[in-house]
């Protein structure tokens, strides 16, 4: 039996702040799959899994448990990347878009 997950209380701030980045965004809070991130993140036609963290709470300043560790440790795709709020959002598709250009730019 799965447990249905709770979004942390900035979840759907971060959510809208990539989503007006120009990102689109696949919620999966409530996947049911133990340890597996909150959000896909599009971005540059790149799907990034992307874990939100709330620095409000101890769980939340405790980062990934052990299920998420499990889960980024064994994942073979991209990283997964952790989130605690729109700065640190912008930040992120700032990188991706740099990381993008750059590939791009070398080939």
């Amino acid at each position: 039996m799965s447990r249905r997950a709770s979004k942390d209380a900035n979840h759907d701030e971060i959510v809208e702040h990539f989503e007006l980045l120009g990102c689109s965004v696949a919620e999966l809070h409530n996947a049911g799959l133990p340890g597996w991130p909150d959000t896909v993140v599009g971005c540059i036609g790149v799907n990034h899994l992307v874990e939100i963290k709330n620095p409000a709470t101890a769980y939340g300043r405790r980062g990934l448990n052990p299920n998420q560790q499990h889960f980024s440790r064994d994942w073979r795709g991209e990283k997964v990347w952790a989130v605690c709020s729109t700065d640190e959002a912008t930040a992120l598709v700032q990188n991706w878009r740099s990381n993008a250009a750059n590939k791009r730019g070398s080939e």
